[in-house]
């Protein structure tokens, strides 16, 4: 009997523990206790939240590959030897520097020759206006024909003719003679050498002696689905238009192969202006200053290209998405007491948010807390967080003697 007194209280106050932890598991959205609740048609006690308007950053994940912002292959513009290496392999050399010479001597002695016809071309001319002008003044004299005159003055336009040609063929003569420096179109970053001291070099080969790439900057050139830009565009709202933002407005960041963050932010500066019929994509180039020459052609990177602000963008708590057998997102609404439940498209995740494109609308309740308990037409009670919270605290020293 001693014992029965002992616990009576006990067992007294255990319906009131029992009644209190009921209570905080309806503010806090239910458990599997709600069974009964749900089937006696008493409403689900839930914590919403209202969609308010967000402003987020309108960005899309694209790949690509870098390239250089110029390049250019070196190759002879004349024929023979090649004499010296005038460079080192793999460093940088600029517009106009010797990079090969070859052997000169041939086309030296082609100039010579093509200033001595000049010289003769000259000197022949020169006696040629001499005896054009003695045959006038004999013409005047009548010492002389009409005939004997033409004939002279017909030399001395053949002569002037010879000079000019020749003229001519002493400029092409030292154009060759100076095409022996091999010299580099741009500046930039030169490759290994293709052909070594000796080799025979003719001119406009097809194989290139090096090439040059100007890597600062750096182009980066990305595929984009032609049917996001309808997404792209809804995204952004129907009055915009999409297809004629200018690029150069438009922000980008790399990733690279490794997972790391390129320092340097980006920006398009060309946007392709068909789609190609195989990949249904179009091209986008963005450019990436380079000056420490940390991207290399032909890198396989990630970009993030930031397309603009959607001041009215709709984010949703993660927790309160679920998800069906196929893995399609949905969510569950609060509509005139009841749940309903709607499907929803996600763009990305923000943060602990979801940042949803489709299938919702501002000023809307989503269910935050005990949205597990709940189906589709179930009567639902809305009680604020901080109620759930208090409900919670207040039950908390009953639930630890329980």
């Amino acid at each position: 009997m001693a014992r029965l007194r002992t616990f009576a209280p006990l067992l007294l106050a255990l319906p009131l523990l029992l009644a209190g932890c009921d209570q905080v598991r309806e503010l806090v959205g239910g458990s599997k206790n709600d069974a009964p609740a749900r089937a006696s048609g008493r409403a689900v006690r839930v914590t919403t939240v209202e969609l308010t308007p967000q402003t987020v950053e309108i960005e899309r994940e694209l790949t690509g590959r870098t390239t250089a912002y110029r390049w250019a292959e070196v190759r002879p513009e004349v024929s023979g030897i090649l004499k010296e290496l005038c460079f080192t392999e793999g460093a940088m050399v600029k517009e106009g520097d010797v990079l090969y010479r070859i052997e000169p001597d041939t086309y030296k002695a082609a100039l010579n020759k093509a200033r001595a016809d000049l010289a003769s071309a000259e000197a022949n001319l020169k006696v040629t206006r001499l005896r054009e002008r003695r045959t006038a003044d004999m013409l005047r004299g009548k010492s002389v024909s009409q005939q004997d005159y033409d004939d002279v003055k017909a030399s001395l336009q053949q002569a002037q003719a010879t000079v000019q040609s020749c003229a001519a063929a002493v400029e092409t003569a030292e154009i060759n003679y100076r095409r022996t420096e091999v010299r580099a179109p741009i500046s930039g970053r030169i490759t290994i050498s293709n052909f070594t001291v000796g080799a025979l070099l003719t001119a406009n080969q097809t194989s290139p002696l090096a090439t040059i790439y100007q890597t600062d900057p750096m182009y980066v050139e990305l595929s984009q689905s032609s049917d996001d830009l309808y997404a792209l565009k809804k995204q952004m709202g129907e009055d915009v238009d999409v297809e004629n933002i200018n690029p150069s407005l438009i922000r980008a960041t790399l990733t690279m192969a490794d997972g790391s963050s390129y320092s340097s932010v980006g920006h398009l500066n060309f946007t392709g202006v068909d789609v190609n019929r195989n990949t249904n994509t179009i091209t986008l180039r963005a450019e990436f200053p380079n000056p420490g020459g940390e991207l290399l052609p032909g890198l396989f990177v990630n970009a993030r290209v930031i397309m603009g602000q959607d001041p009215r963008a709709i984010l949703v708590p993660q927790k309160a998405v679920l998800r069906d057998l196929q893995g399609k997102p949905y969510v569950y609404l609060v509509k005139d007491g009841k749940a309903e439940r709607r499907s929803i498209t996600l763009s990305r995740a923000i943060g602990t948010d979801w940042h949803v494109i489709d299938g919702l609308h501002l000023g809307e309740k989503i269910i935050l807390n005990g949205v597990n308990n709940v189906r589709a037409g179930m009567a639902v009670e809305e009680v604020t967080q901080s109620d759930a919270e208090k409900a919670a605290q207040t039950a908390q020293p009953a639930g630890g003697h329980n």
